[in-house]
């Protein structure tokens, strides 16, 4: 089987780790992956086809919220070009199974029909704005023959009880992420963030985006520093170019809170494993997501969690059992959290190895490459009923 997966956004970021990591299994099983990206950034191409997978780019721009006028024009333009030469490049290259990776992957999904190709159309977020998201979740009722759903929350955003869609969680790499094998160096960690012995870590990984709710962190850690005294926050993700005016905004909220000895930006990390490890408490304060890799890898970690209550978070871990969930956008409730957490090293233990069996049991990379193949085969039968316990009825 060769599967064209379509991503709508040539950065790198939880879909696209995803996805690649789901190639590679796929892979193993003899499932051939061929990438389609718009134009734009290349570091997910080059982090492809360092892997050995083949990536086409035949167009079109990458689709932007409604604000982005010029951006936008440009897509409009070349659209049906670029979905015309998507179409061939299906049919050239021997396709079986479209996989519109992202929502907003609209061209692959109309080339797989022009192309009269299975298509499976992969919604993995919840904050896709309008009428993004109403276009795009009419589309796939019309064109996908498979819908999947990187959490049962995604669905409630897009989708009314008649429509039939499956839930195929991300997955984390439990082996790789493993507290018993990663090479942890606190004290390490520690001189290069410049923090004492006696002063906790509270960090984050995820790129610098709204979406993220960096700036409610920011005001709970200044909440939780004049309760209980010093607190390293080292946040780690890429700033993205798109996202300059939000990274500058933060930084005026930290120095405005007192924070700058506190909080520090520390950009793409490739040592992810060595950072949680290190981390006395893991926060994710997003104010939407789908199904969060951080989250996982966090859970994979054993780390202590304290996480928003929003998108299928809450599927990932339950409160009280696996991590602290807070409700989104409370700076109050998230400082509460952390210093709770921060204040029984057990409670955190507990939960934290609670989490990590939870991750081995329910999202391993072994069964979402398990999940993706099923998914292929329904969308290539296209006349075989689904099963019953994978239709949506709300």
């Amino acid at each position: 089987m060769r599967v064209l997966n379509s991503l709508a956004d040539p950065r790198v970021g939880g879909p696209q780790l995803r996805a690649l990591a789901v190639a590679k299994g796929l892979r193993d099983r003899g499932i051939e992956t061929v990438f389609h990206l718009p134009d734009g950034d290349d570091a997910f191409e080059r982090m492809a086809t360092d892997e050995g997978f083949e990536v086409v780019r035949p167009g079109p721009s990458q689709m932007r919220p409604p604000p982005n006028v010029h951006a936008n024009a440009r897509f409009a333009a070349r659209f049906l070009p670029s979905v015309s030469r998507l179409a061939a490049t299906i049919e050239r290259r021997e396709i079986d199974v479209v996989h519109a990776s992202m929502t907003l992957a609209v061209p692959a999904a109309i080339a797989a029909r022009r192309a009269d190709t299975p298509l499976a159309w992969f919604f993995n977020d919840t904050g896709t704005p309008w009428p993004l998201d109403r276009v795009a979740a009419r589309l796939a009722r019309a064109t996908a023959d498979e819908i999947a759903l990187a959490a049962d929350a995604v669905g409630d955003y897009f989708f009314d009880d008649a429509v039939p869609t499956r839930t195929v969680y991300p997955p984390v790499d439990v082996d790789a992420l493993d507290p018993s094998t990663v090479a942890t160096d606190e004290e390490a960690i520690r001189e290069e963030l410049g923090v004492a012995d006696d002063v906790p870590i509270v960090g984050t990984v995820g790129n610098v985006n709204p979406v993220k709710g960096h700036e409610y962190l920011l005001r709970a850690i200044a909440r939780v520093r004049d309760r209980i005294g010093p607190v390293a926050v080292p946040i780690a993700g890429k700033l993205l170019d798109s996202r300059q005016e939000y990274a500058a905004r933060l930084r005026r909220l930290r120095a405005r809170l007192d924070l700058e000895g506190t909080v520090r930006f520390l950009g793409h990390r490739s040592d992810v494993p060595r950072l949680l490890s290190a981390f006395d408490v893991f926060v994710l304060p997003s104010v939407t997501e789908a199904c969060p890799i951080a989250v996982l890898e966090a859970m994979a970690m054993e780390s202590a969690i304290v996480a928003t209550r929003v998108g299928g978070v809450p599927e990932q871990l339950a409160d009280g059992t696996h991590g602290w969930l807070v409700p989104p956008a409370d700076p109050d409730a998230l400082a509460t959290a952390i210093q709770e957490a921060l204040a029984a090293p057990a409670e955190r233990r507990r939960r934290g190895a609670a989490a990590r069996r939870r991750a081995t049991a329910r999202f391993s990379t072994d069964r979402c490459v398990e999940r993706h193949h099923d998914l292929y085969e329904a969308a290539l039968s296209r006349s075989v009923p689904r099963p019953l316990e994978r239709v949506r009825v709300r």
